[in-house]
């Protein structure tokens, strides 16, 4: 089975966040992060746990969007999925998908 985030958050001062339902024991199979309003903002992403406190993975600076469809690392529990130093105020689609093992 194939868990789906969405979510659509806007960006001002330069970082949102978006956090998950709680997902048992999974691959994350993509993360979509994509600017909405310009194609040319620039921003980073990270995923962290819960808390917010533990980075499990970390996206340098990109323009317009990230699209990782490589990651297939274990992901358990809530995620928050973090937009920050957003090089303009702009709303950005969220995209995580999580295959669900058991």
């Amino acid at each position: 089975m194939l868990y789906l985030h969405r979510d659509t958050v806007t960006v001002s001062g330069g970082s949102v966040a978006s956090v998950t339902l709680n997902v048992h024991d999974g691959l994350v199979r993509q993360l979509l992060v994509r600017a909405l309003t310009s194609g040319t903002t620039v921003f980073r992403a990270d995923l962290t746990d819960s808390r917010n406190t533990i980075i499990r993975r970390n996206y340098a600076y990109h323009e317009g969007e990230i699209n990782d469809v490589n990651s297939g690392f274990p992901l358990q529990g809530t995620t928050v999925v973090n937009v920050t130093n957003a090089s303009a105020t702009d709303t950005f689609a969220i995209v995580l998908a999580v295959e669900e093992l058991h």
